[in-house]
């Protein structure tokens, strides 16, 4: 973001600079000048959006933090609490509280009890190591200055914060901070975020929320010891709501946490601070530039679908939401919209294909590029891997002989030096109409003679039928050949294609279309319609129990999909 100027499309206040953990992580897939926006709290879209909300509660730790909140700060019974969950379908009774999915309330009962089992053996370890126990802690963490002279940004106010569950030792000595993720604890989170968090956990003071405006400090006079002290030493804890485990990230003492944040902390704060690229994506449902943003395509009536009477807030979707929509739609809002995914081992098929798609995707971002004729196969063909994943035996052999079918119909072999090629590049475009972000993700985008080759590579396990209505078969090609033809990428749609390359063990299927064909483009808007009307008109989101159950990401939590597989487990 330039100094000064509010970016096109907003108005409000700048002067005061707010960051959290997200912006320290500056995560390559987010945008820049979104996320400078999102640093200046009180800047508002202009004009303002109308206030919509989802019928259903889509922040997926919202109900788990409230009954976390009455546990630990309103001191009731853990059980009490679960009960009421349930009975209140998430709200607690609250007024205006969104209900939450069934779905989503079988997981958060889960989360807690999981969270309340790793913070006793957490408080258990202390004790036996003599350390002191540490209790829970309300009031925000805040480290911030007050306002003064305003600076070259516009800023007269920098405030920084990290979200999570709080708590210090009752000495002072100590304070901790759990950070929170959905399944299995992470241990890789950038050395930045770590170093934010550190920092604030050690300097914050505590303060009264503020959301479009500064914090309150609490006054002192109002805090016991251990709230108003600042420690010696700071612990950062990675807890994974999924699995229940719990993963200490750092422990230092105060002035190591000023180093950190020092050397890696706050030159990643200033970059999110100050960033001004534009890059379309999921961040564009709420952004509050989006109105003056030149870099995001607008295609208008692009699904050819009736907008819903009760109208949802600005969201994004892809052919992969509308695939599990198609599956469940309880399926669809647990995994697509609240992130939640079983820990349960993927089938051999989607991990072959998840390897092979790793190996192409290196291969095809080399640069200069080349032709995958050109790279070796796996040393061993029985025993290889990428993307954090390995393979072996006949999964490992049928990999690698796909990866050697793909050589024949390598779209970089003979492509001339001056086309640019993009790999795993986000397409977007918006639908303002319908409120919609679409987006796509081809394997592979390239120019080609001033137009666009739209590659989408997939492994295989049998050929296609003739006859088989192969838009229907694979909508993403459908959505390829919408975005080609309303000129999303830009170039020449005449020159433009949409590829389908399927991977066998001993051959490839290829399939080409044509954006420009009237005829492509018709069907292409009847399978996406078909796709994405009764999602678009969805506020509830069933169950429909069938055979997609099995292998559902969202299984264990979904009382339907248990009891229809039911009977077919007992035989087995």
């Amino acid at each position: 973001m330039s100094s000064g100027p509010r970016p096109a499309g907003t108005s409000g206040d700048i002067r005061l600079v707010r960051t959290n953990l997200a912006a320290a992580r500056l995560d390559p897939r987010d945008c820049p000048a979104k996320r400078a926006s999102d640093a200046r709290p009180m800047l508002i879209a202009d004009p303002e959006p109308p206030q919509l909300a989802e019928k259903l509660q889509d922040f997926t730790l919202k109900v788990f933090m409230d009954a976390l909140d009455l546990i630990e700060h309103e001191r009731k019974d853990p059980e009490w609490v679960i009960g009421e969950l349930r009975r209140t379908n998430g709200t607690f009774g609250l007024y205006r509280r969104r209900e939450a999915h069934p779905l989503l309330m079988s997981w958060s009962a889960e989360a807690v009890r999981h969270y309340l089992a790793a913070r006793t053996a957490d408080q258990h370890a202390r004790q036996v190591a003599d350390l002191p126990l540490t209790v829970p802690v309300r009031d925000t963490w805040v480290v911030g200055t007050d306002p003064g002279p305003v600076d070259s940004r516009g800023a007269d106010t920098y405030e920084m914060t990290a979200w999570g569950r709080r708590y210090a030792a009752l000495d002072g000595s100590t304070r901790e901070l759990w950070l929170l993720t959905f399944g299995t604890a992470k241990d890789d989170r950038p050395e930045a975020e770590k170093a934010v968090a550190a920092y604030v956990v050690a300097r914050g003071r505590p303060a009264v929320a503020g959301w479009r405006k500064r914090h309150t400090p609490v006054p002192f006079g109002e805090l016991p010891q251990h709230r108003a002290a600042l420690p010696e030493r700071v612990r950062v804890i990675e807890f994974g709501c999924g699995d229940g485990k719990r993963n200490e990230l750092l422990d230092w003492n105060r002035q190591e946490a000023r180093q950190h944040f020092t050397a890696a902390g706050w030159p990643s704060l200033l970059q999110a601070i100050d960033g001004s690229e534009t890059s379309p994506g999921t961040g564009c449902i709420d952004c509050k530039a989006l109105a003056g943003c030149q870099a995001l395509p607008r295609s208008p009536e692009i699904l050819s679908i009736t907008p819903p009477k009760r109208r949802h807030p600005r969201r994004s979707v892809s052919v992969t939401d509308l695939r599990a929509y198609r599956d469940c739609p309880a399926k669809y809002h647990a995994t697509r919209q609240l992130k939640l995914r079983s820990s349960t081992p993927e089938s051999p098929e989607v991990r072959r294909g998840r390897v092979v798609d790793a190996i192409l995707n290196q291969r095809h971002a080399g640069t200069p590029y080349r032709s995958c004729e050109t790279f070796p196969g796996p040393a061993d063909p029985a025993s290889w891997g990428a993307g954090g994943l390995h393979l072996t035996g006949q999964e490992a052999l049928d990999g690698a002989a796909m990866l050697e079918q793909h050589n024949f119909y390598c779209p970089l072999d003979g492509l001339a030096a001056e086309e640019e090629v993009r790999v795993q590049y986000q397409a977007v475009c918006y639908d303002a109409g319908l409120g919609l972000v679409l987006i796509a993700t081809p394997d592979l985008l390239h120019t080609r003679r001033g137009g666009w080759i739209w590659r989408e590579t997939k492994t295989a396990s049998r050929y296609l039928y003739e006859g088989e209505p192969l838009l229907k078969l694979y909508p993403q090609l459908a959505l390829g050949v919408l975005m080609l033809a309303a000129g999303v990428l830009g170039g020449d749609t005449a020159r433009s294609r949409v590829e389908l390359e399927l991977l066998h063990t001993d051959d490839v299927t290829f399939e080409e279309l044509d954006p420009s064909h009237p005829g492509t483009v018709d069907e292409a808007r009847e399978v996406i319609a078909q796709l994405a009307q009764p999602w678009a008109r969805d506020q509830d989101y069933p169950t429909a129990p069938g055979r997609h159950c099995d292998g559902c990401e969202a299984l264990e939590w979904c009382r339907a999909g248990i009891e229809h597989l039911a009977p077919t487990r007992q035989d087995s």
